[in-house]
């Protein structure tokens, strides 16, 4: 028996160091196949272990080779054991499969990852962020919760005015943002000339805005992508809540069928005119619509198919003859409509062990979005209408193996756009009519791999425009090195592509008519490269600061030609170069304390050249500063604060007035034919001139009464000292000296609301 022992201890004792194995593998959820984060890998009896990263993959090395048994677990699985044979000097490829399971604990506070502690281990796209609808509801509100509002006051964000909703990302204008709700796009996600976002508060889980360079698999758009994540509503039975705010009323309602069918709708109508009265003593005809709907469906083996819809209308119905300003006799109507419209339908599928991997996830999704509006300048007297339809197919498939992952997948769109001008009232019906029906598609590839302490991410999109002659390859990068537990610095660049650009008078200071167009002929396809550099440290689970550089060169930037003739078509915008620079930061406190919140910092510097010379961009605001919190002491109060502060963004000053006149040769004099005078402003250099330094403190209170039924009031202060900050300018040269006359932005605003929950 000695002998025995004797030789089992030679034996290893003279095992060479290096033979060893190492497990290398991915841990997935058994019914969707999704990564499981946060599971602790470890062998059984020993402390030799990993905990699984946002791709679900660990790795453990230095394992005896020969019989090991391996334990996986986390809170909310049932704990799972493998027993391998590991070879000597190998490395041995798992794949763990757990179970959800419900676990009843006492006094004990369990706190899942962080969506921002996951995408800073993973392979985020730099300058990712996040946000919940909780966030969204504790925050300040100008008439009730908006998700474009709290987007506003992210790092890289601009917002040019109080009046709109409307957002410009990193030197780029407002429509090179692509919105997508549930995966679809949106084109005009806005509401009153852009003062409301589209979005029914009680229907957003979440949002996430990628400002730089992101990924391979979305395209069509120059600056960012937001992707709103619609709620679903987990409880069986028939749950709801209904809102009732200075803006409008709401109705959401949702649940669960048989634990495999979610449903959610919601209804949301406003009463604007009312809300407008506040600062007129004329009554203004408008109203909005919105009905949103989302169902999910669990399929075997873990896939779901879900149908996401969405109508929303816009709708301003006035009498010109109560304004003293119609153009025929006996009065006249104004009429302004616009609004979009979003079916789409979506199966995702995991396919286990497909292609040779750990696992796979097949997604295909189907939808048609439209945008349209038309305005009718007094009963038929000038009639524009403008319409642009997409019906989209994306498809996409995503294979995992050991600590990488490979994306490849295609789009193809078929668009339709009309735009119309006519006057019927006066006998010509046809003044102008586009018609333009072309397709793009695009292939891609996305390839993300772990190597040690880097993370490296390359894709390559390949993409086609019918009708415009145009085809380009996008190369993007990024690389994370982590140079410890805490601390990654990040590097990107890509290039990006945009066809339909939407243009407007960039001098007026709200959204009135968006035009959308589409590359054609005349229509050149717009291309941005750009580049970042960053760092990101974190302290703790809950808190961190990021820092990136950044710069976009553009090319063939279509801009609004503000010296365009209107009976000729094509001369709607010039054709402009530009660049945008400028750093971003980021200090947040996650929502896992009573204080909460962020301060995001920018400073940016953009230009356009175009044939007339260099200008900047109305979204050019150099520094920019928001410092957001969210304070819940405990009880049933909870309280929200906004500070704001900005230098003034750019416009074109007025330096004189003419007035067009007659000569008459009878009197030898020049007159107007006893017409109103109409001064005609002469503007200065293109947006030489800047306003003054705008700041804005918001406050908020919530009251939240727990219960079967859930009662929560709500009271916010908007720019609660009454800040002075310039809107635009009216200038009068008939005084001497000509005098300026400023018009504010938001004066001091309460706002009420509550809202009933079941």
């Amino acid at each position: 028996m000695i002998d025995l022992i004797s030789l089992a201890l030679a034996t290893a004792l003279l095992q060479p160091q290096d033979s060893v194995a190492t497990v290398r593998g991915r841990v997935v959820d058994a019914a969707s196949g999704t990564p499981v984060v946060g599971v602790a890998v470890r062998r059984r009896d020993a402390r030799q272990g990993a905990i699984t990263d946002t791709a679900g993959a660990f790795e453990i090395r230095d394992l005896p080779f020969g019989s090991v048994t391996l334990v996986a677990s986390r809170i909310g699985y049932t704990s799972t054991e493998r027993t391998l044979q590991l070879p000597r000097d190998a490395a041995t490829p798992l794949l763990l499969r757990l179970t959800a399971s419900t676990t009843e604990l006492r006094a004990v506070r369990v706190e899942a990852q962080a969506t921002e502690r996951a995408q800073f281990l993973g392979n985020a796209p730099p300058g990712v962020v996040s946000v919940t609808g909780q966030v969204v509801r504790q925050l300040p509100v100008i008439g009730e919760p908006d998700v474009l509002r709290v987007v506003q006051l992210l790092p890289g964000v601009v917002a040019t005015n109080d009046f709109t909703a409307g957002y410009n990302v990193r030197g780029g204008e407002s429509d090179q943002n692509l919105v997508l709700l549930d995966g679809f796009p949106l084109y005009n996600p806005f509401h009153l000339g852009g003062l409301f976002g589209t979005f029914i508060d009680e229907t957003v889980a979440s949002f996430e805005l990628m400002p730089g360079v992101f990924p391979a698999r979305h395209g069509g758009r120059l600056s960012s992508v937001l992707t709103v994540q619609p709620k679903a509503e987990e409880r069986s039975g028939v749950h709801g809540k209904a809102s009732v705010s200075l803006l409008a009323s709401t109705l959401a309602l949702g649940g669960t069928v048989r634990g495999k069918t979610s449903w959610n709708v919601a209804a949301r109508r406003t009463y604007a005119d009312k809300f407008l009265a506040l600062f007129s003593d004329r009554q203004l005809p408008y109203w909005f619509t919105d009905l949103q709907a989302h169902v999910r469906h669990a399929l075997p083996g873990g896939g779901a198919l879900s149908l996401t819809g969405y109508w929303g209308s816009d709708v301003l119905d006035a009498s010109l003859a109560t304004f003293g300003d119609s153009p025929q006799a006996g009065g006249g109507r104004l009429q302004f409509d616009w609004g979009n419209r979003l079916v789409g339908l979506a199966w995702e599928q995991p396919l286990a062990r497909a292609l040779g991997g750990d696992s796979a996830r097949f997604m295909q999704r189907l939808s048609y979005t439209g945008f349209g509006t038309t305005l009718d300048l007094g009963s038929g007297s000038l009639t524009f209408r403008n319409r642009l339809g997409e019906t989209r197919a994306w498809g996409e498939l995503t294979r995992h193996a050991g600590a990488g992952a490979t994306q490849v997948g295609y789009e193809w769109s078929s668009y339709r756009l009309t735009y119309d001008v006519d006057a019927r009232a006066a006998g010509t019906p046809n003044l102008l009519a586009t018609r333009d029906g072309p397709s793009a598609a695009a292939f891609y590839i996305d390839r993300s791999q772990r190597m040690g302490a880097v993370l490296a991410r390359v894709g390559l999109r390949g993409e086609t425009v019918t009708g415009a002659g145009w085809s380009a390859l996008s190369p993007r990068a990024s690389l994370k090195w982590f140079a410890g537990r805490d601390l990654a610095v990040t590097a990107s660049a890509g290039r990006t592509t945009q066809w339909t650009p939407s243009l407007r008078n960039e001098q007026a200071p709200v959204r009135v008519f968006d035009f959308w167009l589409i590359a054609n002929g005349t229509t050149p396809v717009a291309n941005a490269w750009q580049g970042g550099l960053g760092v990101e440290r974190w302290f703790g689970g809950a808190r961190f600061v990021r820092a990136e550089a950044w710069v976009k060169d553009y090319d063939r930037l279509p801009s609004s030609n503000l010296f365009n003739d209107p009976d000729v078509l094509g001369d709607e915008f010039i054709v402009t170069t530009g660049r945008s620079y400028g750093v971003d930061v980021l200090l947040r406190q996650l929502e896992r304390e009573k204080l909460s919140g962020w301060v995001a910092y920018s400073f940016q510097r953009s230009w356009r050249d175009a044939p007339e010379g260099r200008f900047a961009p109305v979204q050019d605001r150099r520094h920019n500063l928001n410092v957001v919190s969210s304070w819940r002491p405990g009880g049933k109060w909870s309280y929200g604060a906004r500070l704001g502060v900005g230098t003034g963004t750019p416009f074109t000053d007025i330096e004189g007035q003419l007035v067009r006149r007659r000569f008459d040769p009878v009197t030898n004099s020049y007159v107007t034919d006893n017409l109103p005078v109409q001064r005609e402003p002469i503007g200065g250099t293109r947006n030489g001139a800047r306003f003054p330094l705008v700041q804005r403190l918001d406050l908020s209170a919530t009251y939240v009464k727990a219960g079967a039924r859930q009662v929560t009031p709500y009271l916010s202060l908007i720019n609660a000292y009454n800040a002075r900050n310039v809107f635009t300018y009216v200038f009068d040269y008939t005084d001497n000296p000509p005098t300026r006359s400023a018009f504010s932005q938001f004066p001091f605003l309460p706002t009420v609301g509550v809202s009933f929950a079941w």
